[in-house]
């Protein structure tokens, strides 16, 4: 059990190690005591077994605050274990942004959450490492994306080692502002939700979920969308234009956003907001300034 535990530790410092570029500073879990104590009262309630003396906070160079959890699992359950585990997060990321909102208070959650899970499978037995935006799991929680939906998120992002070393590979996400980019596509969807150049979308938005093979059409036609409507606009905000990645992971958020009430969207968008403006940053002008021009422009 104590070589399984050292074992665990030693990957979980490879693990970060790796992270050279996007590395900065660790976090003292006490700073962020209230969010990590929500966690272990929510894995505890599933008896999921995790490690609490190797779970980490850190923060990148741009800003974004990594959330590092290990955990275990049995051979033909991992599946599970993994999602539930997100969802536990998640459920913690949304109440404590809840608590801040109504609070008026600073406090420290994760942009980005990686998860380590711990498989005996194999000679060497096996570690599965995946990384997903915080916002991916409170939509998971709030009942936005479904359990298939967040496993297909999952999967894009999977690792794996039945070795000490890791992959010296920096995944793309550590290398992005999260923060930033889920504030930009709350602010177009709740814009696009009075545009009626977006009608046809948001009216086949609202029938994804039950239409087979929908979803995808539309989260490309959105992303084509933001490239022919809206990429003068990120790119004046981002200070350089975004990466087909981009484009991408902010076009998905966008379609998730699209499907919800007005109201909803605000409280997304002034979450979104206020974290980015925790991490000492400015709110972009160049997103009023635009969306001012706009609507002017077409006198709504």
């Amino acid at each position: 059990m104590v070589a399984k535990v050292t074992f665990k530790i030693i990957l979980t410092y490879i693990f970060l190690t790796n992270l050279l570029q996007a590395k900065e500073r660790v976090i003292p879990i006490n700073q962020a005591r209230s969010f990590v104590n929500d966690v272990v009262k929510n894995m505890n309630y599933f008896r999921i077994e995790f490690d609490d003396r190797a779970l980490s906070l850190s923060e990148t160079d741009n800003g974004n605050t990594i959330f590092t959890l290990p955990i275990n699992s049995r051979r033909n359950n991992f599946e599970e274990v993994i999602i539930l585990s997100y969802g536990c997060i998640g459920r913690a990321i949304k109440y404590q942004l809840d608590r801040a909102v109504k609070d008026g208070k600073k406090i420290i959650v994760p942009s980005i959450v990686t998860i380590e899970c711990y498989i005996p499978m194999g000679r060497n037995n096996t570690y599965l490492v995946s990384s997903l935006n915080n916002k991916i799991l409170v939509q998971f929680v709030d009942g936005t994306i479904t359990a298939e939906q967040i496993w297909r998120e999952i999967n894009n992002t999977f690792e794996s080692s039945t070795h000490f070393p890791m992959t010296s590979r920096t995944p793309e996400i550590f290398m992005t502002d999260v923060d930033f980019e889920n504030m930009i596509s709350a602010r177009i969807a709740l814009e696009g939700k009075n545009s009626p150049n977006l009608s046809t979308i948001l009216s086949l938005a609202t029938k994804a979920s039950w239409v087979p093979g929908l979803e995808g059409q539309i989260e490309g036609m959105l992303v084509e969308h933001l490239k022919e409507n809206h990429l003068v606009l990120m790119t004046d905000v981002m200070g350089t234009e975004p990466t087909e990645s981009q484009m991408v992971r902010i076009g998905k958020q966008f379609f998730f956003h699209v499907q919800k009430p007005v109201d909803e969207i605000v409280v997304s968008h002034t979450k979104d907001s206020l974290r980015y403006v925790w991490k000492g940053n400015t709110y972009p002008e160049a997103l009023d300034k635009y969306y001012i021009e706009y609507w002017l422009k077409h006198g709504l």
